[in-house]
């Protein structure tokens, strides 16, 4: 198993909610910057933050089934779980984590858990780092600390179920490869909320879990 070395993960809007975090640190504003080498889009503190997402059309807001072959796990290697601060609602500085942290070697594929399409290809330097959201047909799915170079989908592309999207990395606020993976009922910050992952993260991951 890979040991997890991770801080929180630090989202790109301002938006979030007192208390909130993980994948954003309530209050801390954010926005577009040139991308350094070796990936696209860019948001950082101190800026406006990131362009929303065009709306969604007819989504569920949360699907009824995950049956097995329909889901991928996002990691496709092996990882590991870590401990208590990895998990969703773990408390930081401030605020809360918003999703789950899963150690891997930098350098393992990451893949879309669902089809979908991608609504942002971006960086955060003191936070998320280079990160992926998908507008997928069931939730929103958010990627970060993915490795440089490694992203492979643009913004408006449409994604398959395994597809794909990058590498586990360390960039942003990380202090050690791994992904932070983050589950939205409804649009990413447009409306939507963030939801505890790791029990179709589970089930995704069965019988393969690390």
């Amino acid at each position: 198993a890979v040991a997890l070395a991770a801080t929180a993960a630090w989202g790109p809007p301002d938006v979030a909610a007192s208390g909130e975090g993980g994948g954003a640190a309530a209050g801390t504003p954010t926005g577009s910057q040139p991308a350094p080498s070796g990936g696209s889009g860019g948001a950082t503190y101190g800026h406006t933050a990131p362009r929303r997402k065009p709306k969604h059309r007819g989504r569920r807001a949360q699907p009824s089934t995950t049956a097995t072959g329909v889901h991928r796990f996002p990691i496709a290697g092996a990882f590991d779980w870590g401990g208590p601060d990895a998990l969703f609602g773990a408390k930081r500085s401030g605020h809360r984590h918003q999703g789950q942290d899963l150690a891997a070697a930098s350098g393992t594929p990451v893949v879309a858990p669902y089809r979908g399409v991608v609504t942002a290809v971006q960086y955060q330097a003191k936070g998320a780092g280079r990160y992926v959201v998908i507008d997928g047909e069931d939730y929103d799915y958010v990627f970060m600390h993915l490795r440089s170079g490694s992203i492979v989908v643009r913004e408006g592309e449409r994604v398959r179920t395994g597809q794909a999207i990058g590498a586990v990395g360390s960039t942003g606020e990380s202090s050690g490869p791994h992904l932070h993976f983050e589950l939205w009922v409804g649009a990413w910050y447009d409306g939507g909320h963030p939801i505890d992952p790791s029990a179709l993260l589970q089930q995704w991951a069965s019988p393969a879990s690390g």
